[in-house]
C-alpha cells in the first residue's frame, strides 16, 4: 500500500465534526414530551434513550421530563430553530425552553475507532456491548461534564459539553484519534488533518 492510499484508508477510521453552529434546544417540564409529539418528534421511551426523526434531527431524552433536540446538518437546523422560535419563554402549560446553543458545544465523532477513542478519555465503558445504539450517557469525558449519544442509525457518537471547553476538548479528541489503538497493527491509528 502506498503512502497516499495508507493515508486514505487511515483518515476513514476516524472522523471528527464540529457542529457547534447547528441549533439545538432543550425542553423540560410535564408536557415537554406532549409538545415534541405534537411536533412530530417521536420522544423516546425512557431516560438516557435518543430517537431520530425522518428529517434528520435528534432527540435525546436526559431524565424524566428533559429533552435535548439536536437540529438536521440536511436543513442546518431549520426546523429546530423554528419550533425554538414557537416555544413559550416562561414556563406556560408547565414546559420551560432551555436554550442550549450558547451553553453547549456539539462535536460529532464517527468511524470505526470511535469507541476506542473513547475509551481514553472516558472512564465509563462506552464499547458498544455495554454502550447500545441509542443510548444516552451523561458522564465525564477528558474531565468535561458531557451528554454522549450512540447514534446507531449514523454510525457516530454525539458528544455535548460545555461550550468554552470546546478548544480544550477538541485537542483531547484530537490527541486520542492520533494515539495508536494497539502496537499490533499500525493501521488502526487515525490520522487526523
Amino acid at each position: 500500500m502506498d503512502a497516499l492510499s495508507d493515508t486514505t484508508h487511515r483518515e476513514r477510521l476516524c472522523a471528527l465534526a464540529d457542529l457547534t453552529n447547528l441549533p439545538r434546544l432543550g425542553l423540560r417540564g410535564r408536557t415537554a414530551a406532549e409538545r415534541l409529539a405534537a411536533e412530530g418528534f417521536r420522544p423516546p421511551d425512557a431516560p438516557n434513550r435518543l430517537t431520530r426523526a425522518d428529517s434528520g434531527e435528534t432527540l435525546l431524552r436526559l431524565s424524566q421530563g428533559e429533552y435535548l433536540l439536536l437540529g438536521s446538518p440536511a436543513d442546518r437546523g431549520a426546523r429546530v430553530r423554528a419550533l425554538e422560535d414557537a416555544l413559550p419563554k416562561a414556563g406556560e402549560n408547565a414546559l420551560y425552553f432551555l436554550p442550549r446553543q450558547d451553553s453547549h458545544a456539539w462535536f460529532r465523532l464517527g468511524g470505526p475507532r470511535r469507541f476506542e477513542v473513547m475509551a481514553k478519555l472516558c472512564g465509563v465503558d462506552l464499547s458498544p456491548a455495554a454502550f447500545a445504539a441509542d443510548a444516552v450517557a451523561q458522564t465525564s469525558v477528558a474531565r468535561i461534564n458531557a451528554v454522549v449519544a450512540n447514534d446507531g442509525r449514523g454510525g457516530a457518537l454525539h458528544l455535548l459539553f460545555d461550550r468554552p471547553s470546546a478548544v480544550f476538548f477538541r485537542e483531547a479528541l484530537l490527541d486520542a484519534m492520533r494515539e495508536p489503538s494497539a502496537p499490533r497493527n499500525r493501521e488502526t491509528a487515525c490520522l487526523v488533518g
